[in-house]
């Protein structure tokens, strides 16, 4: 599809036909794939899985594309609305939630030098250990915008966005937030 297209379903007869249709998809689906696994194991012994692993790789790329299911969030059960630049369907609270966010990083008053320096400077400053070790939270991120001159309304909405990317924390923002950012062009 080439433009945007939003479908709610306002009476709630018609919503529960469509949930349980979805929902019926969605079994026929899990049936289909299992009996793929079976066949991936049953072929994987004589090296000739390859027919079974495509035949996978199509129906989970079927069940992403659909709008069955919420690409972000995994809800079945929402109104959908068409991204034209995922190309993919996305619950109407997730395409919200997309729009505040590319909003955000959009409006966002730091460059992409300004957040590589803040990446490096953040990796240099902590060891990560992956031993269970006791979160700081945000102690050492916050030290380093603080000497970088960073204004607090820009670390409050860069803080909003290293949430949303998955950066809880100074651990989080190596591990997660920074791959999701390199991911969507912010670094």
């Amino acid at each position: 599809m080439k433009k945007q297209r939003v479908i709610i379903i306002k009476n709630p007869r018609l919503r529960r036909v469509r949930n349980e249709l979805r929902s019926l998809w969605k079994s026929w689906l899990d049936d289909i794939e299992n009996s793929l696994w079976d066949e991936f194991w049953d072929t994987a012994g004589r090296g000739d899985s390859s027919e079974a692993s495509r035949k996978l790789s199509e129906l989970h790329l079927l069940e992403t594309k659909s709008i069955c299911t919420c690409i972000h969030c995994g809800r079945s059960d929402k109104d959908m609305i068409y991204t034209c630049d995922w190309e993919q369907w996305l619950c109407i609270e997730c395409n919200s939630k997309r729009v505040y966010f590319n909003n955000l990083r959009n409006g966002l008053e730091m460059g992409k030098s300004e957040l590589n320096e803040f990446l490096v400077r953040l990796e240099k400053s902590i060891k990560i250990n992956h031993g269970g070790s006791k979160c700081n939270g945000y102690k050492n991120s916050k030290k380093i915008l603080n000497k970088m001159g960073i204004t607090e309304e820009i670390q409050k909405n860069l803080y909003e966005l290293l949430h949303y990317y998955g950066g809880h924390c100074d651990c989080d923002i190596l591990i997660n937030a920074s791959l999701r950012m390199a991911e969507g062009n912010l670094i």
